[in-house]
């Protein structure tokens, strides 16, 4: 299994409506595409983590699987939206 987290710091606070779209897009690319096992859009509860109070939990069959996911066009608006929101972003990829 393949693991990829993306920890968010937003340049200000998320709003419902974005929170929202987030949400369901996670929900459309795990529905759609093969390989995504898990991804889901969460609030960061650590109290140490700085900025980042959201992340991005994704579980794949493995890195081909994530790869695909990567350059899919259902990821594009995803990403875009994000960029646009955020202030910065922590990456961590790994298998099990």
């Amino acid at each position: 299994m393949f693991h990829h987290v993306v920890m968010v710091a937003f340049k200000v606070a998320l709003d419902p409506a974005d929170h929202a779209y987030l949400v369901r897009a996670c929900e459309e690319i795990e529905r759609e595409l093969p390989g995504v096992i898990r991804l889901r859009f969460v609030t960061n509860l650590a109290d140490r983590a700085g900025p980042y109070t959201h992340a991005f939990v994704g579980d794949f069959v493995d890195a081909a699987a994530h790869d695909h996911y990567q350059a899919a066009p259902l990821h594009g608006p995803l990403k875009a939206r994000v960029n646009a929101l955020c202030e910065a972003l922590l990456v961590l990829d790994c298998n099990d």
